[in-house]
């Protein structure tokens, strides 16, 4: 019997060489790992584009966006007064820590009621959540931070977070809001 000797080939590398042997054809299984190679370069693509994703928001929020970093809730102030009680003082040493952590960043100072009346003549919730914010302000000034970084907004009972129809949604809305807004990504 004659061997018909088989037209030349590259060499097989190792890998193509056992699966020669084992019985596996060899273009099947090529067509196979360029098959999954693709599907390996589309998921990194789509891992790359969430991480641009993720990377955009945060620099979008720690850059040029307000942060919240204190809520003064409704055990703050007594119902319609804008003296900021005892039980908030531990916050406030905590606030101004975190200002100081942000040395070039403005700190914006919002003041929110509920919808309560407040029952003084020539004086309602507008200017009762200006009064707030701004005894806020005061501390953090007394505190070392620069008066000249610091502005301060009333907004009286114009936002609400909740429904005013309950106790405890009234003291939700009543609330000193501060917020961080960054100069330019520069802290």
């Amino acid at each position: 019997m004659a061997v018909i000797p088989a037209p030349p080939v590259a060499a097989p590398t190792a890998a193509a060489e056992t699966l020669i042997q084992s019985g596996v054809d060899p273009e099947a299984d090529k067509a196979f790992a360029t098959e999954m190679q693709e599907v390996i370069t589309q998921l990194e693509n789509k891992v790359a584009t969430a991480e641009d994703k993720i990377a955009g928001i945060k620099a979008v929020n720690l850059d040029t966006q307000p942060r919240t970093v204190t809520v003064f809730g409704g055990k703050t102030f007594r119902s319609g007064q804008d003296v900021v009680q005892d039980v908030a003082y531990s916050a406030i040493e905590n606030l101004v820590q975190e200002i100081a952590a942000f040395p070039n960043s403005r700190i914006l100072i919002e003041g929110h009621t509920d919808n309560i009346p407040t029952g003084k003549s020539g004086s309602d919730n507008m200017d009762l959540s200006l009064r707030r914010a701004k005894a806020i302000a005061n501390i953090l000034v007394l505190n070392g931070i620069p008066k000249d970084r610091i502005s301060v907004n009333g907004y009286g009972d114009t936002q609400p977070i909740t429904s005013n129809n309950t106790e405890e949604g009234r003291a939700k809305n009543r609330r000193v809001e501060v917020k961080l807004l960054p100069q330019g990504g520069a802290n």
